[in-house]
């Protein structure tokens, strides 16, 4: 029988899918949310090496909202944004991304990245201990509760497997005010869905956000000192271009792909990111980086993805 018979009888009995331009759309859509937001941490962790911790969150922000006000320009025209608006600029500018991400730089700035994704995975954690025990929300379900359980047993082997890190109060210290930063983005979040409805106009909405963070984020620079000690002439070609994938490609491409997701596909989906994110943080910080994972760290890396993917699941079907 000649290879193209056989090919012929193979494909009418199993005759492959055929994919639509949407579908093909989502899923580059969802290949460039893991990789744009795991690559993140390696992208932070080559920007600070240039910039100062509260510096580059500001620009990045400030930049990302100048862009999206150009956006928003061409789309939309003119802002015409309300109190409402004002409300949820405030909840996403300050408590998510002034504290929650500026958290997340500055831990980045003392922590390994791959250790430092594995820490920021604890989201969807903090998400259902709010839920847990926050009036008016609907309670986990047994199967997240179950998940929440596993990822906190694969947190505290991952913490115990990188004492040699951890020995250092200041680094210590970066993990906890990472898992501050998680906490403070479940705070938002949690604010931001109780408000009822979304921006009267998106792209202005997250400009203003954007905007209001990077204001936020260098006033904060500034009293503690670290804009004055900020010089361009110090910043690598290498920190500058991070800088820029963080406004470009992070923040200004892939905030607008996440939304467009949630509109074509469902947020249990969407949220997988979070567990495929730290993955692909510990990929690139061994091979650009050259940042060593032993045995023990891949073990608790599992717990905490598998407990992760039980609680999006259980939040799914809670």
């Amino acid at each position: 029988m000649s290879i193209d018979s056989l090919t012929l009888r193979l494909g009418a009995r199993w005759p492959l899918p055929v994919l639509s331009p949407r579908t093909l759309a989502v899923a580059a859509g969802f290949a460039m949310l893991y990789l744009s937001w795991g690559s993140t941490f390696l992208a932070n962790h080559l920007a600070l090496q240039g910039f100062p911790a509260l510096v580059l969150a500001g620009l990045r922000f400030l930049l990302a909202g100048a862009l999206f006000a150009v956006l928003a320009v061409a789309r939309a025209g003119g802002a015409r944004l309300g109190w409402h608006d004002a409300r949820l600029a405030l909840i996403g500018g300050v408590l998510m991304l002034a504290i929650g991400q500026g958290a997340m730089v500055y831990g980045v700035q003392h922590l390994p990245s791959g250790l430092a994704a594995l820490v920021c995975a604890s989201l969807p954690l903090w998400t259902v201990i709010l839920q847990a025990v926050l009036p008016g929300e609907r309670r986990p379900s047994p199967l997240a509760l179950f998940g929440l359980g596993v990822s906190m047993v694969g947190m505290a082997a991952l913490l115990g497997s990188r004492m040699d890190v951890l020995a250092e109060p200041e680094r210590l210290g970066a993990v906890a005010v990472l898992a501050l930063a998680q906490l403070a983005w479940a705070c938002g979040s949690f604010l931001f869905r109780r408000t009822g409805r979304g921006y009267s106009q998106l792209w202005w909405g997250m400009s203003a956000q954007m905007l209001l963070a990077g204001v936020v984020l260098l006033a904060a620079a500034a009293i503690c000192g670290q804009w004055q000690a900020f010089a361009w002439r110090d910043v690598s070609t290498d920190s500058a271009l991070a800088l820029a994938y963080l406004v470009g490609v992070v923040t200004a491409l892939t905030y607008p792909v996440y939304f467009w997701l949630l509109k074509v596909s469902t947020p249990a989906k969407v949220s997988t990111f979070a567990f495929v994110a730290p993955v692909v943080a510990l990929t690139l910080g061994c091979l650009v980086l050259g940042e060593t994972v032993s045995t023990a760290m891949l073990g608790a890396a599992a717990l905490i993805v598998a407990g992760v993917v039980a609680l999006t699941l259980g939040q799914r079907g809670g």
